[in-house]
């Protein structure tokens, strides 16, 4: 019988980014507690740029405002009317407020959560945020031809 396998590097690595999605989800969920309309939204996407930042530093890619603004616009650019008419249901009415806030910090954490785990495939495949080489691109299935 064999002992357990020692972490590696890349494994340790992983364990560590998980760690910081954890922390900033719990973070941004939270955000949604924020009682005054778009303070909320704007502490959530400062959380998640921040989480971004301390990904990029964890796998040694650059982070720059290039980024952070490409970052930030695939955050925005993400979001679905469903989540933004959840989040305006909770000011309609003061009553609303506290029956809107559960599902605006469901959704808010279910997206940093996704927006971390896709960073961190992202990284580990390309090591940057930038968009992937076009070596990557060139395995995706060609497109038929028009007749």
């Amino acid at each position: 019988m064999t002992g357990p396998t020692p972490l590696t590097r890349a494994g340790l690595r992983r364990i560590r980014a998980h760690d910081v999605i954890v922390h900033h989800t719990t973070l941004a969920a939270g955000s949604m507690a924020i009682p005054i309309p778009g303070f909320d939204v704007a502490a959530e996407l400062g959380i998640q740029v921040r989480m971004v930042k301390k990904l990029c530093e964890l796998y040694g890619a650059q982070f720059t405002a290039g980024s952070a603004r490409k970052v930030i616009t695939g955050i925005v650019g993400g979001l679905s009317i469903g989540s933004l008419s959840t989040a305006a249901l909770r000011y309609v009415s003061f009553a609303s407020y506290f029956a809107g806030t559960l599902p605006s910090a469901g959704l808010t954490a279910a997206y940093t959560y996704t927006i971390g785990n896709q960073l961190i495939e992202r990284l580990e495949r390309y090591g940057t945020i930038e968009a992937p080489p076009e070596e990557a691109v060139g395995d995706l299935p060609a497109a038929p031809a028009a007749p």
